[in-house]
Parts: structure tokens; sequence; C-alpha cells
């Protein structure tokens, strides 16, 4: 490694070469650019902790409970793909039967891999028109932007040559390959409504105006748990790229390569300031940049058809929860091809076709729940507690899709299906808090995301699977008898107005007792409460003010239950503990 390259890493550490973390000291023994040269020969059978890091660089995904099998994750700059592409991956899904995924960022995942066809897949993708490359791993992952970009009728910039631009600059680049502090997102739309938000991007440029010009706004230090920073600055779309390489440079600099869980944009916005941020930023970019304009955003419910700019359709094609099968995307190739349509993959993970001559199509396809993120689960990721896309059946699907609720359901805090960036937000654990250990769901409620406000609050700790769906009904029926269409309305007037120990107290009461009583915008919580339930024993507990004392006591009432003395001898077990 060169002494110029050993300087970025080195930058902003202390001299201990211990105390940097472990995929540190890897980037101080290689470079992943070299390390690339060693896949061919790799005995995908025996791999060391350090291949599975470097790999990660490569789209390569393998963990050591697993070793088995392995997964690929391509990314699609934009979510734009060609039919031959995707024609490819389909084949490829089916001759090895492979799982699909679709990820959150507009990317796709091949689940089911293993070490005799691993290097055969990877290198047929990578040497057709799509890459695997820099997908995982400390790399500014797959660049999104909105689905209708360049043909909605609500796009004003078309953002995708400057995708490109970006994309080309840090794909293979030796210097930034694999070697940032921490992986970045980036988000950017030139359309005025998106189907998904950006704000939990790390940099997300957001249609602007400023003395009629069209460019944009630059928000910092998005993540799946926060709202990206509004920066104070307006580009206009000629400056995006030289922007975007000095942000890199700075973060690459400047970024903590010590505690992995301390080292996103977000904590050294939060150690140095975004202000401080933006001085060396600002070094690097060695050009002046304005204040912000006017960000550009309305909130639109998009439909199943929709009509473009050039008086032709789009047409969303459902995925199961970002389920897709080799036959379903084979069939989707060969009728764009047939019909000369234009493939893209959605952040919302769903798959697009454009161009359509008329709001029909001759597939048979699921047409489930639109509004739904959700993350791999339990079967594909280590890290996942449940197996999500079966449990998400769980829910109230129906009532979700009739509202159009916005619901992200995680299998772990990580957060990947951004459940706090949603109007309802899941995290499938499993705990021992109501005694017996089984599958609870945290739940956060009331995210401003559209705006950029706010990300959802965290309102239950633990609600068993076999409740979940009847609380969440009862959540809804309180949206469905407010005066507000959008449940972003009804956060932001009624569920956000209250504590959230209040709203964890008020909903465990509803589910207690099944009363038809609703919210009302008051100045006095407890009021509210006693006035509604005062008829029920559990309301003398509120003398002390205490809500989550009382939220403990329905918890028990409704819940508890003792394990069994073989799950009481399981819970002592090493495994288990681990």
């Amino acid at each position: 490694m060169s002494k110029k390259n050993l300087s970025y890493i080195e930058m902003n550490t202390t001299d201990d070469f211990e105390c940097f973390n472990f995929r540190e000291k890897l980037k101080k023994a290689k470079k992943p650019y070299n390390y690339f040269k060693e896949i061919k020969d790799l005995d995908f059978e025996q791999l060391a902790s350090s291949d599975r890091f470097f790999l990660q660089d490569f789209g390569i995904y393998n963990n050591e409970l697993n070793e088995e099998e392995f997964m690929l994750r391509i990314r699609f700059p934009g979510g734009r793909v060609s039919n031959d592409s995707v024609l490819l991956i389909a084949n490829l899904a089916k001759k090895y039967n492979l799982q699909i995924i679709l990820t959150a960022r507009a990317g796709m995942q091949l689940h089911g891999l293993n070490s005799n066809n691993i290097l055969e897949v990877f290198n047929k993708i990578n040497n057709s028109e799509i890459t695997t490359f820099q997908s995982f791993g400390d790399n500014i992952r797959n660049i999104t932007g909105d689905i209708f970009d360049g043909i909605g009728k609500y796009n004003i910039i078309e953002v995708y040559p400057y995708i490109i631009k970006m994309q080309e600059y840090i794909l293979n680049n030796e210097e930034y390959l694999g070697l940032l502090p921490r992986r970045l997102s980036l988000g950017i739309s030139g359309s005025c409504a998106n189907v998904n938000s950006f704000f939990a991007s790390d940099l997300y440029f957001a249609l602007a105006k400023k003395n009629d010009i069209y460019g944009f706004n630059v928000y910092l230090g998005g993540k799946n748990t926060q709202i990206a920073k509004d920066a104070n600055i307006f580009l206009e779309k000629e400056d995006l790229l030289d922007f975007f390489i000095a942000f890199i440079d700075v973060f690459n600099k400047h970024g903590s390569r010590i505690d992995r869980n301390n080292n996103r944009l977000f904590h050294l916005i939060e150690e140095i300031g975004i202000d401080k941020l933006k001085e060396y930023i600002q070094t690097s970019y060695k050009k002046t940049w304005q204040s912000k304009g006017e960000t550009l955003l309305e909130k639109i419910d998009f439909n199943e058809f929709e009509k473009l700019k050039n008086n032709k359709y789009s047409f969303c094609y459902r995925s199961l929860f970002a389920r897709i099968q080799a036959s379903e995307l084979y069939e989707i190739a060969s009728w764009a091809i047939k019909d000369n349509l234009e493939i893209r993959f959605g952040t919302d993970q769903q798959i697009y076709l454009f161009n359509l001559i008329k709001p029909k199509v001759p597939i048979v396809h699921y047409n489930g729940n639109r509004t739904m993120l959700a993350c791999a689960g339990s079967d594909f990721c280590p890290y996942s507690y449940w197996n999500i896309k079966d449990e998400i059946q769980c829910l109230p699907l129906d009532k979700i899709e009739k509202n159009s609720i916005l619901v992200g359901f995680s299998g772990c805090l990580k957060g990947c299906a951004k459940h706090e960036h949603s109007d309802i937000g899941l995290v499938g654990l499993k705990s021992d808090l109501h005694g017996k250990r089984e599958k609870t769901a945290r739940i956060y409620l009331g995210g401003l995301y559209t705006f950029g406000e706010s990300t959802a609050r965290f309102i239950f700790e633990a609600i068993p699977l076999h409740s979940l769906k009847e609380l969440l009904e009862i959540i809804i029926d309180e949206y469905e008898e407010s005066e507000y269409e959008q449940f972003e309305l009804f956060s932001k007037n009624i569920l956000n107005t209250f504590s959230a120990d209040f709203l964890a107290l008020w909903f465990l009461a509803k589910f207690k007792t099944k009363e038809k009583v609703y919210l009302k915008k008051t100045s006095n919580e407890i009021d509210l409460f006693n006035g509604l339930f005062n008829k029920y024993s559990f309301v003398s507990l509120l003398d002390s003010n205490d809500l989550r004392n009382i939220t403990k006591n329905l918890y028990q009432e409704l819940w508890f239950s003792e394990d069994s003395n073989e799950d009481k001898k399981l819970k002592n077990t090493y495994i288990l503990r681990a």
C-alpha cells in the first residue's frame, strides 16, 4: 500500500495500531483493489474471515454461521437495468435454483449460491452490463433515484446521467474501493414527488428552485434511524459531480475509523458539527455554493398504472414482499423485450415497466400490498430474528393496503426496512419480557418522512406475535376514525401531539378493554385518559402520573406467562445465551 493511501487510512486515528477495528487492520494490510486479483484462485470452501470481509467489496456475502451458502448483491444505478440483463439474471436464478430478493436500495440479492457456483455466477454477471462491485462493505452503495426519473409527470430534472457519472467515478476506484471509513448511501431526485423518501440517505440531493433556476438542496447525515439534516446548500445540476467528489474525499479523510458502531457520516456530524463538515467540503470543492433554495416536494399516492410525460403508461409489478421468483422475472424480461418496454427496480421493492401503450398488462401478477418494506428475514440473514417474508402475513394487510399506510418491517435493529422512516415501523425480535421467550415486535409510530421532519417514535417494546395483528388494527382504526386522508397527516396532527408513553398506555388500554374511544387534541393527557377509562381498576395506578408503571402492569396482565421447565433449561444453554 502506498504512503499516500496509508495517510488516508491513518487520518483521524490514534497512533496505536491496536485501536483500529478489524476491518481497518485488513485495509492497512491489503487494499481491496489488489485483493480482487486473488478471487479467481480462492477455495470458496475454505474461506478465512479476512476473505469474507474483502469479498463483500465485490458483492459476495458469506457468513461463518452458514459457510455453505453464498449471496450475491447486484447494483442497478438509479434502479435502471437493461431487459437483456434482467433476462440473464432470470436464467441464472432458474439454472441454479436461486432465491431473488429485491432491496430497498433498488438493487437485487441472489440467495442460495454455493462454493461450486458462486464464482461462475459472479463472473457472468460482472462480464455483462451490470455489476456487483461495492454493493456491500465500506463503499458508496447503489445510488438511488426516483423511479419515474426522466419520464414521470412530476419529474423536472432527469438525474440518471449524473448518477452514472458518480458511479463511474467511484466504481473500481483504487482510492475508494472498500477503503471508506463506513458505507455511504446516496439518493438524488429531480422529481417533486417520489415513491419513497430519500431522507434516510447519508447524502441526499433534493429537487429545489432558487431564483427561477432548478437545482438541488443538499441534506447530510441520514441513516435508517435518522433524518438527513438540511445543509443550507443549493447546487445547480452542473455542480453535482464536483460536490459529490469533494464530499467523498472529505468523508474518506475525516470519518472515524475506530468504532464501527459510531463511524457513519451521522456520527461525524455529531462530533464536529455540520458547519465544520461544510468547511472541509468547501476546501476540497474549491468553488462557492449558494444558500439553499426552496425544496420542491409533495406527497403523492401513486397508482398501479401511471400516465407518463410521453402519454404512455407505467405499470407497477408488485413483488411478494420483496420476493420474486425466477419464472416471474423471466416472464417480465421476455414481455419487456417483446414489447420494447423499459424495466426499472424501485426503492419500494417493486418492479416497474414503462412505455405501455394502454394501462393493461398480459401477465398474471400478485396485486397485494405496495406500501410494505420488508428486510430479507431469517431465511436469508443471520441477524434477523424473524422470517419476515412469511410472518408479515400476520399483519392486517387489507387495512394497510386500503389506507396506503407505509409500513417498514425489519428483522433486527439494523433497520434494513427503514422502520423509523415509516407510518408504522416494526422490528421483529425475540424476548422473555413477558416471562416466556417468544417472538415479539417493537412498534414505532408517526414518522414524518416525506418532508424529512422526524423519524417514527418508539412506542411499544415487545408485542407478542400472536397479538400483533389485533393491536395494529386498533391503531389503524384510530386513524380511520380521524378526519385525515393520509396517515402521515394523522401522525403530525394527532399522534405526535401526545407523548410516546401516553400512546403506549392508550392503545394497550383499548386492546384490553375493547373500548371504541378515540384520541382528541388536549392539553392534559391524564385527564383525557381518566375521562374515558375511569370505570376500570387499572386507572387507579395513574395517581402517581407514572404512565410507564400502568403500562407495565397492562403488559403483565395481558401477556405474562411462565416458561415451561424445558424452556427454562433451554434458556440456560450456551447457544441461547449467545
